[in-house]
């Protein structure tokens, strides 16, 4: 019987535009579209910055489980700059590679 791997922890890959290779610009993003949407207690929601691409067009984050859902519609409300555009989410880090080549 084949084992299933649990995570607590939900990956998120967004589309940035314009292009931003700050860390501190992109949590400030994040942390401005959860204040904006769900109260100050959520702006401060625990996100991992993974990675970002060097020509600063792609954004991994990684968030708890039971957050995910908010940060999603925390940015998609958002009309802050740089703009994140969700491109794939995932409890499985390595399956964000499918939603093209990470750069």
């Amino acid at each position: 019987m084949p084992r299933r791997l649990s995570s607590t922890h939900r990956y998120v890959r967004f589309a940035v535009s314009p292009p931003c290779t700050d860390a501190i610009t992109l949590r400030k993003v994040i942390q401005d579209a959860l204040g904006q949407s769900f109260g100050l207690v959520s702006s401060h929601t625990y996100v991992d910055i993974l990675w970002i691409s060097e020509d600063g067009k792609v954004l991994v984050v990684r968030i708890g489980e039971n957050d995910a859902p908010k940060l999603l519609a925390a940015v998609t409300a958002s009309n802050a700059t740089p703009r994140l555009s969700l491109v794939k989410e995932s409890p499985f880090l390595p399956s964000l590679l499918g939603a093209g080549a990470l750069e």
